[in-house]
Parts: structure tokens; C-alpha cells; sequence
């Protein structure tokens, strides 16, 4: 899922080139490429039309379930090999699909392929992008489908770029790959999800997924480094100055304590400034035990914590997270200060 400017993009991608053939010929650019101001690729190429029937019309037909009967996929491009083997055919393409009386939709070429099933061998490369190295074998799409979708397109490509992966990989010449781009207003509409899910794409899994990913990487990237572990602080917690976040990192270095006690003691000071900064400005949210006048008053997110509150903070965060361990503090931090502490800390 990507962002751009105010609109979403979902895109899907599946390898087509481990359960499908390709037949690769040489082709006609050599004498073509003379004519055409694009030139064409210097090979043909035939993918099978079990791809279109088992990958491609699930699709369409799943998108008209879902948006409605008439919000089916629009063919925009496509070449049909019909002939009787795969030395002797000729093409057809979607403007002669036109003259043919066939509907310039996926639906429209469903049913074409169904009548004509034995002359037609398969469907070949129909456009290759120079610029961008893609050949592309099927192009269709659909605006407008819902209030929040506003295009879904779908797209058979090989990438010349990724043509040395195919032939270590797979031993094919070509690799086939199928997308769907989906263009939304927002990432989290009711109709995209259940799309997602018709097509078989468990969202809510993939979400868990992927922010449990990036949190495994946080953590293991902030134990290893404690640079990293006061970069993560300063930036998730903004009312901790550099001293706060400095202490912290102090603190779990000296216990060897895990990450997770450190996000949780940053939490629970965060909370702190936070709360005492609204009773200094007049805003009293709820009854407190720290007494106002063992500050200085002004800015509270601009004082630096007491090491007795640091220390509060972790033992609670210890008693939270269920970690047993006796905690290492200074000298001069009182037990008396660290329960006082523990307790308006327990109580935010």
C-alpha cells in the first residue's frame, strides 16, 4: 500500500511463471522495426490462456460481485493467437475483437474465448514499453467503481529487467507477472477490504504482519545500539528532553533491561510531564500526589526528570511487563522517593 498525496494505492502482485508456460519465437522486428516509429521486441512471445481463465476472469468476475454488475473490467489491450498449432496463426487484437462484435470488456472476451476455445492457442505480448523495459500482454481497467475506489487496474507484464532472474530461477525466458492496482481515497474502505478478501488476500493478517514485523525490527535494532534506543525515544515521545532520554538509555544499559521496559518506562514519564504540564497551565485533570512545589514551575516538559522518578518508572514498568529483576539504582536516590514517585506514576 503506498501513499501519494491524498489518494492510496493497493498493489497485488502475483509470479505467474512458476505454474504457467510461455512459448518465446523469434519475431518480425527485424524487418518491422524498419516501419514502426516503437519499435517491437526482437522475440514473440505466447503465454497459455489457462492463465486468462484460471487468474485473470476470477477477477472481473469478483469485481462485478462486489462494485456490481456493471462495473466489470474494461479490455484495454490484448493479442489473441488462433490457429491450428503455435507454428501457424495469425493475431487478432482488441480492435478486431470490435469488428467482431465482441464487447471491449473481460466479460465480452470470456465469452469469445469460450466459443472459439479450440482455434485459439493463446495470447501474446502486445506492447512493449521501451522506457520502462515492460512487455505487456493484457491491459484492462475500471473508474469510478465506488465513492472511495476510484480505478482498478489490472495488468499481465514481463520485465526485461528481470529477465536474468527468470533464467537462474526458473529456466524461462520470460516471467509473467499479474497486478492489480487498485487507487483509493482512503486504505481501510469496507468494499476494498472485502475485494482483498473474495481475491483471497487475508488484509487484517497482512497488516498484523507487516506492524509486528517492523516493531521485531525496532526492538533488535534498538538492543543492539543504544543510539538507536535514545533516537527511538526522542522521536516517539516528544515531552522527554535530551537529559530524559539520555538517563533512560543510562538506566537500561546499567540493569541490561530489554527494550520493551524502556518503551514502557518512556511511556509512563511521558504521561507524567504531560499531565503535570496541564495542572501548571490551570487545566487540573484528575487529583494527584506529587507536590507543585517541589518545582519550579514554567515549562514541565522542559524539566529535567529526577533520577528517582527514573527510577520509579522502571520498577513499574518491570511489575507491568512481569519482569523480575532487582534494579540497580545510584547511590543517592532514596527508596523513599522512588515509592512516592511509583505511586503518581500508578496513578496516571
Amino acid at each position: 500500500m503506498y501513499q501519494k498525496k491524498n489518494r492510496f494505492y493497493c498493489i497485488i502482485r502475483k509470479d505467474l511463471a512458476k505454474n504457467y508456460e510461455i512459448e518465446v519465437d523469434a519475431s518480425e522486428a527485424p524487418i518491422l522495426n524498419k516501419f514502426l516509429k516503437d519499435p517491437d521486441p526482437y522475440e514473440s512471445s505466447m503465454a497459455e490462456i489457462k492463465i486468462l481463465e484460471q487468474e485473470v476472469f476470477p477477477i472481473n468476475e469478483t469485481t462485478k460481485e462486489i462494485f456490481g454488475e456493471d462495473k466489470g473490467l474494461e479490455l484495454k489491450t490484448i493479442k489473441l493467437g488462433i490457429g491450428g498449432n503455435i507454428t501457424d496463426y495469425v493475431t487478432i487484437g482488441e480492435e478486431d475483437l470490435i469488428k467482431f462484435d465482441v464487447k471491449p470488456t473481460l466479460t465480452g472476451l470470456m465469452s469469445f474465448i469460450e466459443e472459439n476455445n479450440e482455434s485459439i492457442l493463446g495470447f501474446l505480448d502486445c506492447n512493449y514499453i521501451r522506457e520502462e523495459g515492460n512487455v505487456e500482454y493484457l491491459n484492462c481497467s475500471k473508474t469510478n467503481l465506488s465513492e472511495n475506489i476510484y480505478s482498478i487496474k489490472l495488468k499481465i507484464l514481463a520485465s526485461m529487467q528481470q529477465r536474468g532472474y527468470y533464467l537462474q530461477e526458473e529456466h524461462k525466458y520470460y516471467g509473467l507477472q499479474l497486478y492489480i492496482i487498485i487507487e483509493s481515497k482512503v486504505p481501510n474502505d469496507d468494499k476494498l477490504l472485502e475485494f482483498l478478501k473474495e481475491l483471497g488476500i487475508d488484509w487484517e493478517l497482512v497488516f498484523f504482519r507487516r506492524r509486528l514485523g517492523i516493531h521485531d525490527w525496532t526492538e533488535i535494532e534498538c538492543e543492539y545500539n543504544s543510539d538507536n534506543l535514545k533516537s527511538y525515544l526522542r522521536a516517539k515521545f516528544e515531552s522527554l528532553n535530551y537529559f530524559d532520554v539520555n538517563n533512560i538509555n543510562r538506566l537500561i544499559t546499567k540493569n541490561n533491561l530489554a527494550f520493551i521496559v524502556a518503551d514502557k518506562m518512556a511511556s509512563l514519564l511521558d504521561k507524567m510531564k504531560r499531565e503535570r504540564s496541564f495542572k501548571l497551565e490551570g487545566k487540573e485533570i484528575k487529583p494527584s500526589t506529587y507536590n507543585i512545589n517541589d518545582y519550579s514551575g514554567g515549562d514541565e516538559y522542559s524539566r529535567t526528570l529526577k533520577k528517582a522518578e527514573i527510577a520509579a518508572a522502571a520498577k513499574l514498568a518491570c511489575a507491568y511487563l512481569g519482569i523480575q529483576k532487582e534494579i540497580k539504582f545510584d547511590r543517592d536516590v532514596s527508596d523513599a522517593e522512588i515509592l512516592k514517585y511509583q505511586e503518581e506514576l500508578a496513578n496516571i
